[in-house]
């Protein structure tokens, strides 16, 4: 009987080829990063905080328009309405309407005296110019604007001191099942602790408003704690790197546990970046505890956190019914109802997460074990081929040695160290491609059948880039732009440079710069920059060379985004 021949290469294809039919999966995108996840929960809870007047008078014919106080930023803090924001968001509805009144005729006065030069005048001049002033129009703007565009006046409930360290306020609405944020404690904070920013800037000019449609999108800066300070009145302060500018005020900052540690409240005048300071979350709570209110989480937080979470893990079906359950519990609710048609997309598209069975565990063992007879198969008859080959004169076929031939023991073999791939134990291979990552931002798919092996480690989970760690491979320093002077984390994940907040970790605000702009990260081995198809285009060093697609970095490159005074990043290995 001639022995049974088996095909190496065969068995194990075959062999594979059942273990992916029955734990293999498509791969799916990768998760959320770390500032995007908390950017996305704390969203709903973030509102535009109006705090203005506004007046019209007519003064001899020539009409003037005048305004005091302006818009900031709140988020709610419990469920039944009251919002914490910065107390000059809200001192001038504090002070009442007959103040604001004072206050406008004396901006009144000053642009007339700037035109008239009305103190060179005579008593009786300016008398009578006194009787020819006419207020026309006078609007009191003291509501909040939640992130879907619907309006809530609020009354002040807490206020501390405009321009100090006590410079929070708490307001409160008429709502129910509002989404909060929790406060965390300021006094644990310590340098080098990231942050996110979220919160409304813009809005100065009360001549020409724009729609307010078109503000409703927080915006989101990210940085680090860059100094622990203390005011003049005694109270702790943050001193941070990441930009706010005038309409932040009262935006929450928050840690990477995902809790508030401080209200963004003033910064620099100047285009110097990195002199933003936070009123401390200690501080916000003392006002907390003069009102008799204890923050909580919300059912309508919970729900969302949960949602997200599903969603994150494409868990879709269990996230569109925690979704659904936010829009019960919160109608207004700005983002519940987009995740819900993406997470209905994504089930059409069949990304929807199967859950494990009992009858896959039974199947994964029954070609387990299949697989394991295969390969001893396979060693049986290799160890047979070797013995035969072994002795003068063996001929092939024949399974065992001639008579009165001593086989030599088998050889010795080493333990492998096993490396398990789905529910099969296979030896580990120490050569062997490693199995294909999901996809960042800009990084080309290896040829059909090779996958590179990667000379740096990718961390899972990733690092913040400002947050700097031995786990970095440089840094990026901003040698020209709005954010010259700053310097970033280049971690194995890689970073995008940008103008899209809750993507771009280096967030760039200038119009030349595009949403994602730029990945910069590890492909194959080798540090690069990857343009995402942008409009002002990509360059290193020197514009005058042309923009590129992707280019490999050394040490001490600039990366340009789109023009050298928009953003030059200098790359800094090590």
């Amino acid at each position: 009987m001639r022995p049974m021949r088996v095909d190496l290469r065969s068995a194990c294809a075959l062999g594979i080829g059942l273990v992916m039919v029955v734990v293999g999966r498509p791969a799916v995108a990768a998760p959320a990063s770390p500032q995007q996840q908390i950017a996305m929960i704390a969203k709903p809870s973030v509102v535009r905080v109006w705090g203005a007047y506004l007046a019209a008078y007519e003064v001899m014919g020539n009409r003037y328009q005048e305004s005091i106080g302006g818009s900031g930023t709140g988020f709610f803090i419990t469920e039944d309405g009251y919002i914490a924001t910065n107390a000059h968001v809200v001192t001038s509805i504090h002070d009442g309407d007959a103040a604001a009144k004072d206050a406008l005729v004396r901006a009144l006065l000053g642009d007339l005296e700037r035109k008239f030069q009305i103190s060179r005048l005579t008593k009786a001049q300016q008398a009578q110019l006194a009787e020819a002033i006419h207020l026309v129009a006078f609007e009191k703007r003291a509501y909040v604007v939640l992130p879907n565009g619907d309006h809530l006046d609020y009354e002040v409930k807490q206020i501390g001191k405009a321009g100090t360290g006590r410079d929070c306020a708490l307001i409160k609405v008429k709502t129910t099942g509002a989404p909060t944020l929790p406060v965390g404690d300021s006094a644990k904070s310590q340098v080098e602790d990231h942050i996110v920013v979220l919160g409304y800037p813009g809005v100065a000019d009360f001549t020409q408003l724009p729609d307010e449609k078109s503000q409703l999108q927080v915006s989101v800066t990210d940085g680090a704690i860059s100094s622990l300070k203390r005011a003049a009145s005694g109270e702790q302060i943050l001193q941070i790197s990441a930009p706010i500018t005038h309409g932040n005020s009262g935006g929450p900052a928050i840690d990477q546990h995902g809790n508030v540690v401080g209200l963004a409240t003033f910064g620099n005048e100047g285009a110097i970046q990195g002199f933003n300071f936070l009123v401390a979350s200690a501080t916000l709570m003392e006002l907390v505890k003069d009102a008799k209110i204890e923050p909580r989480p919300s059912p309508t937080s919970e729900a969302w956190r949960s949602g997200l979470e599903h969603y994150w893990a494409d868990e879709y079906t269990d996230a569109i019914a925690k979704f659904e359950e936010v829009e019960t519990l919160f109608p207004a609710h700005s983002e519940a109802a987009s995740l819900i048609r993406m997470s209905h997309q994504a089930q059409k598209d069949g990304k929807e997460k199967q859950p494990s069975s009992n009858t896959g565990l039974v199947a994964g063992l029954v070609v387990g074990g299949l697989l394991g007879v295969i390969v001893a198969a396979v060693l049986i008859v290799r160890r047979g081929r070797a013995h035969v080959a072994a002795i003068p004169g063996a001929q092939p076929g024949y399974a065992t040695p001639p008579a009165g031939y001593a086989s030599p023991p088998a050889p010795q073999r080493t333990p492998q160290p096993l490396a398990m791939y789905g529910r099969i134990a296979l030896p580990q291979q120490p050569q062997q491609a490693q199995q294909a990552q999901p996809q960042m931002y800009g990084r080309v798919p290896a040829p059909s059948g090779v996958t590179p092996i990667p000379k740096t480690v990718a961390i899972g989970g990733g690092i913040a880039p400002t947050a700097f760690a031995s786990l970095s491979l440089g840094s990026l320093t901003c040698t020209r732009g709005q954010l010259s002077g700053q310097r970033f984390a280049l971690t194995a994940t890689g970073i995008i440079v940008g103008r899209q907040p809750g993507v771009a970790h280096v967030l760039v605000n200038d119009h030349r710069a595009s949403g994602k702009h730029v990945w910069i990260g590890v492909e194959n081995g080798v540090i690069v920059a990857i343009d995402q198809n942008t409009t002002n285009g990509t360059y290193i060093n020197d514009v005058g060379r042309g923009r590129i697609t992707r280019a490999a970095l050394r040490d001490g490159d600039v990366i340009i985004v789109g023009e050298p005074d928009c953003l030059s990043l200098q790359i800094k290995f090590g």
